[in-house]
């Protein structure tokens, strides 16, 4: 229990707008009286710790800057050639219950986001986990030869003489998550905390019915998503990633992270729509990167060709109806006018002809009837 501060120093009773909920949950605690006892229900008709964790619980963390770090640990992730899976939580999730704080559960804030998050440790010990227990495909020199490759030691214990092939990144929400506040009630609390060396002639310590319940409030995340991250270190070949990832997946759904996942917290499945789109942002920016690349090799000329091509290729996937009266033909109009004007070389010019013909076709017209063969013929002057 962490001591109280003084009284002069003691906080206001309200957390301020702004204010880091993780910091203020966990540093700036008041529901102290006299001594160092806290407010309690039975003795004072409220209780102290229920006060403070209804002060965190609602959403927090900032959807702007939530967004900014996932779109950044993507981009680093994806030149790392990792991957980057979303996973939503089937109920409540909670992490770091386990730290020390007067409430008696602790809870895991990140330090500067001010949201719940599982640290690349946990990630890691998590797949870890997975491989070691239920990795049933595996056998036991196979499942030795994954961990130390993934992990780099083949038990926990070992005095690791490798890096792993696999860098674990800190999983985090990428919008703010809500809070709220949860209750466990434990009937044998002496005998949850002192276990075998209760002794069966003290009738408090001891389990059995006659114990009165005791309502013990924590703070838990309530149904939200997490991004994880994961990427093969520099210089590995990233064949492995996908058991990698299907390890995650699998240790999500079954094992479940945080605390309580016998009690159902903590288990999540993968959102594979979240997957699709990132992968078609992937397969997009590698498109745009290779034709700037392209792009920068041609001239103004080839470039303006383009830029219409390219426009005339999607009309005709998107089969709209063209005619020599519309835009797009009025827009040929004016670049082969250019064309002229700025007298392009003869291949340019060659290379807007073939490609006017095509668009005049695909307008109905002829080539080589009327004013479509006038404005096709004057790059020929």
């Amino acid at each position: 229990m962490k001591a109280p501060l003084y009284k002069e120093y003691q906080t206001l009773a309200n957390k301020p707008d702004n204010a880091h909920s993780g910091l203020w949950f966990d540093r700036f605690f008041n529901q102290y009286k006299e001594g160092w006892n806290l407010i309690n229900e039975k003795e004072d008709g409220k209780d102290g710790k229920v006060i403070w964790i209804n002060q965190i619980k609602g959403h927090t963390g900032n959807t702007k800057q939530l967004k900014s770090f996932t779109e950044r640990q993507i981009s680093l992730v994806n030149e790392l050639k990792g991957s980057s899976p979303r996973y939503k939580s089937d109920w409540h999730f909670i992490t770091g219950m386990g730290n020390s704080h007067p409430v008696e559960n602790g809870f895991s804030w990140h330090p500067t986001l001010a949201v719940p998050y599982l640290s690349g440790a946990s990630v890691k010990g998590l797949v870890r986990a997975w491989v070691e227990l239920n990795d049933e495909e595996l056998s036991n020199e196979a499942k030795k030869s994954r961990l130390k490759s993934w992990f780099g030691t083949e038990d926990k214990k070992d005095v690791a003489e490798q890096t792993g092939d696999f860098l674990f990144f800190d999983a985090l929400p990428d919008e703010p998550p809500k809070l709220a506040c949860d209750i466990m009630t434990l009937h044998m609390g002496k005998w949850y905390s002192d276990g075998d060396k209760a002794k069966l002639s003290d009738s408090s310590a001891i389990p059995a019915d006659w114990h009165e319940p005791v309502p013990i409030p924590f703070l838990v995340v309530k149904k939200t998503a997490f991004v994880f991250h994961i990427a093969p270190r520099n210089g590995i070949k990233s064949d492995e990633l996908d058991k990698v990832l299907a390890a995650l997946t699998n240790a999500l759904e079954w094992l479940g992270a945080g605390a309580k996942t016998s009690a159902g917290y903590g288990y999540m499945s993968e959102d594979t729509q979240f997957s699709e789109d990132r992968k078609d942002a992937i397969n997009k920016a590698e498109k745009e990167k290779i034709e700037a690349k392209e792009n920068s090799l041609l001239s103004e000329q080839q470039l303006a060709m383009k830029a219409i091509a390219k426009v005339f290729a999607q009309r005709q996937e998107d089969n709209k109806n063209e005619t020599t009266g519309g835009d797009l033909y009025r827009d040929l109009k004016t670049l082969i006018s250019d064309a002229i004007e700025q007298n392009w070389d003869l291949q340019d010019k060659q290379s807007l002809q073939d490609l006017a013909k095509e668009m005049v076709i695909y307008m109905g017209a002829k080539p080589n009837k009327g004013k479509p063969r006038d404005l096709i013929n004057s790059l020929n002057e």
